[in-house]
């Protein structure tokens, strides 16, 4: 084989390859084009609904119903910076304040958890809590984001401690998640955590 024939043969994959990553990131900028919108509305949506489920309100399925009860009843509290600080929540009344949530990030094992944690107007007792983003093992530590689990802590005031999965419990703990100690405890500093965040923002 000619010095000409050997260069083509060492240029043709590289431009093979050129080519083909050209074709697959022109495809992938035409779907986010289209998607990104779409995508912003479904997390928006996700955050508005676990605000609301964390405040105690009873959260419709409508998308559209979602976005309505959430504009009635949910002040975005900001700082003087506009930082997002908590969310203040409407009663029927709309001079009174029923509940306040605050989005909240821990650690867990794998990553970050996000969550909403909801109080009562006087800031001691938790009105839900809702899983917005995870990471953790599926069917281990990813079962924080079960109805179950979440629903424990309504109710309860901080600082709050568990117990094994199936044990009796107090008025002030809640079941672990068996073979997800980690991702428990997770969420306990978290909450307890917010708790603590919460009340100086009450106290400020």
């Amino acid at each position: 084989m000619s010095n000409e024939g050997k260069t083509r043969s060492r240029i043709f994959p590289v431009f093979f390859m050129l080519i083909i990553t050209l074709v697959f990131i022109s495809v992938t900028t035409v779907i986010y084009t289209f998607t990104k919108d779409t995508i912003k509305f479904q997390e928006t949506l996700r955050q508005r609904r676990a605000v609301l489920n964390a405040a105690g309100a009873t959260v419709p399925d409508e998308p559209d119903q979602v976005q309505e009860l959430y504009l009635e009843r949910i002040e975005e509290i900001k700082d003087n910076k506009g930082s997002l600080l908590y969310y203040a929540v409407k009663g029927d009344d709309p001079d009174t304040i029923m509940s306040y949530v605050i989005v909240a990030v821990g650690a867990g094992l794998w990553g970050e958890i996000t969550a909403a944690v909801g109080f009562d107007e006087d800031g001691q007792s938790i009105t839900g809590i809702e899983i917005i983003d995870q990471n953790e093992t599926p069917g281990l530590g990813g079962r924080i984001s079960e109805a179950w689990f979440n629903e424990q802590f309504r109710g309860k005031q901080p600082p709050i401690s568990s117990v094994p999965e199936g044990e009796p419990f107090g008025s002030n703990e809640v079941q672990a998640i068996t073979g997800a100690s980690y991702s428990t405890a997770a969420i306990m500093d978290l909450v307890n955590t917010t708790s603590e965040v919460f009340l100086s923002h009450i106290k400020e």
